[in-house]
């Protein structure tokens, strides 16, 4: 799952520095509005489905990983 979701965040955000400790703020892309977008690519490409309170909570890969494991 953690290979999956660091894929979509380097693919979206166009980083290839991206590593399970990156969160939010890191960098310019990961605001407010790229978890919204990146919420989206995940739900889209996983076929899983995150509340608008799990989406702000989970802000860093790690947090996200966490969050998609509990859905399994």
């Amino acid at each position: 799952m953690e290979e999956k979701v660091l894929q979509i965040a380097q693919e979206l955000f166009n980083n290839e520095n991206i590593t399970n400790e990156s969160k939010i703020g890191d960098f310019e892309q990961w605001d407010s509005l790229g978890q919204i977008n990146f919420f989206m690519a995940i739900e889209s490409e996983l076929s899983v489905s995150c509340s608008p309170d799990e989406v702000i909570e989970s802000d860093s890969i790690k947090k996200i990983v966490e969050l998609l494991n509990s859905k399994k």
